[in-house]
This record gives C-alpha cells, structure tokens and sequence, in this order.
C-alpha cells in the first residue's frame, strides 16, 4: 500500500495522488497498488477550485476530492509499505509515527527539486509532478520487486 502526503496543501496530495494512480494505470498496476492519501497540517482538506482545474488541463477529473487529516485519521498510515511525500519536511514528520511502522518514504522534492518554494500556483506543480512521477512509481515498483525476491 502507498501513502501520499502532503503538509503544504491537500490540492499537491490529491495532485500526487491522481497522477501516480494514472501513472500505474496506463503500466498495468491498477490491481497490484493500493494508494491512500492523507495530510498533515495544511495538507488536508478539500481540492481548491484552482486544483480541480489544474487537474482538469491534464485529463484527470478530480471533482470533490478530499485529502483526510491524519492527524485525525492516523491508520490511514498503518500498513503502508511506501509514503510518497511532496517534501523531506513532510517525511520527517511522519517517519517518527508509530503508524510508519518499516514504510519505505519517497520524497518528491528529492527526485526532481521544486522551483519557487510553496506559494507557486497548482497547476506549476501539477506539471511539475508529471515530470517526476514516472520516478517515483519506478523506484516503488523497484523497491517492491525488491521485497519480493528479498
């Protein structure tokens, strides 16, 4: 199972979140990867309208999509095998949950660096993630064969 998270706002999460399950889709995953998603902070929350149309420019309809807190939803991190994070802040805070458990964490920002800090707008991220998301599902997909042969 694969956590995405999120402490910036809930609209980079669901972002992350749509374009990884698309990602696994057109590689034929969609059986074989569970992807959850919650927030920490201002991670959480509903999709801005701004979100929603970034996500519309490129395929994905993501109308009334909504990011759990998991401050208040802390076992939606229990069981995950994978946190996929926006930033390295976001990881830190969750590796030291009891609910990461052995989660392997894989930080976005760290594969491909984010330009202009956390006030861009949505849809510079969107594209932005388009670009790395392709990574980040190799190295899960990696990481998981890894486990399997291991």
């Amino acid at each position: 199972m694969i956590l995405i998270a999120s402490g910036t706002s809930p609209d980079r999460a669901i972002a992350l979140e749509h374009l990884l399950s698309a990602a696994a889709a057109t590689l034929g995953w969609t059986d074989r990867l569970e992807i959850r998603l919650g927030g920490i902070d201002s991670g959480a929350g509903r999709i801005s309208d701004a979100g929603l149309a970034a996500l519309h420019s490129v395929g994905i309809d993501a109308a009334s999509a909504v990011c759990p807190d998991l401050s208040r939803r802390p076992t939606l991190l229990e069981g995950a095998d994978f946190v996929v994070c926006d930033r390295g802040d976001v990881a830190d805070a969750l590796v030291d949950w009891d609910e990461a458990g052995e989660a392997e964490f894989v930080v976005v920002s760290e594969i491909d660096p984010e330009p202009d800090g956390d006030d861009r707008p949505i849809g510079d991220d969107v594209r932005h993630y388009e670009g790395a998301i392709e990574e980040v599902l190799r190295r899960v997909v990696a990481a998981r064969a890894d486990h399997d042969l291991g």
